[in-house]
Parts: C-alpha cells; structure tokens; sequence
C-alpha cells in the first residue's frame, strides 16, 4: 500500500507536535513491513538529515507555512502525483480526493475551553468540524479527546473516532541510570539544589502556573523550591506581582525550555512533578515524570486521570491549598512517595511509541480497505 503520512513538524513545528511527529515516524518505519510511506516534510528543512535510509520510505519536501492551506491545497496535489491510496494528516484532512484521509486532531480544547485561545487561534480552527465529518477516518489521543470531539459533533451519527495514546521516549528514565557527571553538570549549570519541585510545558494561563506558585508559601517545607521549564506563551498569567512577593520569588526558578538528555535529568533528579493544568488532551509531561521514577501531581479533570491512573496524585486545580496539601502529603511520607515512584514506572510502561505506531497503521489499512 502507498501512504502518505502528514510529517511537517518533524524537524520544527509547535513543541507537542514536533515532539510527536519525530516519535511517530520513527516507530512508524520501525513496525512497517510492507508499505511505502510518504512522508510530507516541511520543505524548509531540506538540508536537514532525515535520518531512515529504508527503500520504502519517501521523504517529500512542500511548502508548509501553513498548516491549513497546505494540508488542503498542497497535500492532495502531491498525494495525487504519487498515486496515494490514504493519507494521514495533521489535524485538516482535505474535504474531498480519489485516495482515503485520516484526520489526525490532537485536541479540541478550543471549543470546550475557549478561553484559553486567541480569537485568531479559535478562528484558524473554525474549519476543524466540518472537514473532520467529510473525512474517511478520525483518530486522537485519549478517550477524553474522543468523548469531546463527539460531544461537538466531530463525526456523523454512527461513526467513531479512534484512539491512538502517545508515548513515552525511553530518554526518560529513573535517576539513578544517569551517571554522576551527567547529574553533576546539569546541577551546575542549572544551579539546581538537593530537593526542588518541577514544572514543565508551556507557561500560558491554562497550565495553571499561578495556583501552582500560590501553593508555595502554604507548603510546611519552608524551603524547597519550585523550578519551571518551559517557554512563555502568548497568553500568560501576569506574575511579576506575585514573583515580587519575598517567600514566593526567591522560591520560584525559571530554566526557560529544555530538551534531550538535559530535560530528562532534570525530571528524574526531581522531588515532585507539578502539573495542575485545568485542561489537557492527553499530558505528556507527567508521563515522561513517571517514567523518570518522579511521583507527579496532576489536576482531577479532563485527560490527567485517565493517562496517569493509580500513580497520579490528584488536587483541585482552582485551589492552592490543595495543591499544597497534596505536596506536603508526598513530601513528608517516604512510603506514600516510594510508592507513587513504582506506580507511576508501571504505568508508564503501556505507553510506548511503538504502541502508537501500530495502532495508527493499523487504523490506516482499516480505514484503506472500507469501500
């Protein structure tokens, strides 16, 4: 069969979606056994190596400027000129073709939580709904995501969406497989104490950053700090005021955006991961904690519980008390932490990219043979 695969965040693109491009690829080549795959990458990228020398798999290079406008008038040209049979797209799948699309939404939050979006970001997305129910197949990442996108009408009565869940790179791992020279530098160059609380993602209102560092003078431990990782994002809480408080400022660490092995130490040296996020579609970050052996605290809504299980510890994200309560609980009882470290390891366990890979070309070719 010839697929084309949607790929151009693969070498840059929004951080969650780059990251989940590269995986995808790269287990997609890995569990392919009989298909030729396209991959549409970003033609600004040519001189960038794209690294799977395998006769069945096909970089091709379009314009990408836009997501949209390619996925809908670039694409299908091209998915046309090489005689695709189904193409799994990135969100917009195009209204009408001779071959099969899959469109590939990572998250509708823009309709149920429209507050956190941009009157430009909700417009862009406007026409995610009506290309969604033209489209020969719908896949997303949770059961959560699947339950809204149907909530809004994403499907036609009688069809469903299908559920691919991310992954987890094996980058992440517990602290004690990084060697001391690695732990040592990152602690110098980070400037990085014995104990510290983390946050990483991006730093806009719906992460919650501010009830998280509300939390801080309300913690019985009177010193640990909390260190965040992450580039700010257009709309950000205003924090300087609370910053300028004494006993929360000298305890809040901007490290700005990490990545690779660096952003991996940092999680596994890491105390508690702090996630109260009030909306997710999946929740990456608290995923790549668990498998760091790091117990995490996550909010009670949307995607959180059903991604971190029994290993999530679970507060009420609309209040700083909670989320302090909930610390002092990990932090002050070894068992209880001990305890979430090796749930959250096992739990991070059914989340391979393989997995995903799988799933989703086990969609395609169902999707490829519907008449």
């Amino acid at each position: 069969m010839r697929i084309g695969i949607d790929a151009k965040w693969f070498h840059e693109g929004p951080p969650s979606g780059n990251v989940v491009t590269r995986n995808l690829v790269e287990n997609l080549v890995k569990v392919n056994e009989q298909d030729d795959l396209f991959f549409f990458l970003d033609r600004r990228a040519m001189r960038e190596p794209f690294p799977y020398p395998d006769s069945r798999v096909h970089p091709i290079y379009v314009w990408a400027d836009n997501n949209l406008i390619s996925n809908l008038l670039v694409l299908p040209k091209y998915a046309k000129r090489l005689s695709l049979e189904v193409v799994l797209f990135q969100n917009f799948a195009p209204p009408t073709s001779r071959f099969k699309r899959i469109a590939y939404v990572h998250d509708v939050l823009f309709l149920s939580n429209p507050e956190y979006y941009s009157l430009i970001e909700r417009a862009y997305f406007a026409p995610l709904r009506p290309l969604c129910r033209l489209a020969d197949g719908v896949c997303t990442v949770s059961d959560t995501e699947r339950v809204r996108m149907i909530t809004h009408g994403y499907v036609k009565e009688g069809h469903d969406i299908k559920v691919a869940y991310h992954g987890v790179s094996d980058i992440f791992r517990p602290v004690e497989e990084f060697s001391v020279e690695c732990q040592n530098a990152v602690r110098a160059q980070y400037q990085l104490p014995p104990a510290y609380l983390l946050y990483v993602g991006r730093l806009n209102v719906r992460k919650n950053i501010k009830n998280l560092i509300k939390a801080l003078p309300l913690l019985r431990a009177k010193n640990i700090p909390l260190c965040v990782v992450g580039a700010r994002n257009w709309k950000m809480d205003d924090l300087d005021e609370l910053l300028s408080i004494r006993e929360i400022g000298d305890r809040v660490k901007f490290l700005g955006p990490l990545h690779g092995e660096e952003l991996a130490c940092v999680y596994a040296m890491a105390s508690v991961f702090c996630f109260p996020s009030f909306a997710e579609s999946f929740g990456l970050p608290p995923l790549e904690a668990m498998k760091c052996a790091v117990p995490v605290i996550v909010s009670d809504r949307t995607s959180l519980p059903e991604i971190c299980g029994e290993a999530g510890n679970y507060v009420n994200p609309d209040s700083p008390r909670d989320i302090a309560g909930v610390l002092d609980a990990l932090l002050e009882n070894p068992e209880l932490s001990a305890m979430k470290r090796r749930l959250g390891v096992e739990r991070a366990k059914m989340f391979t990219w393989e997995n995903t890979a799988k799933t989703v070309l086990g969609y395609i070719h169902t999707v490829a043979a519907r008449p």
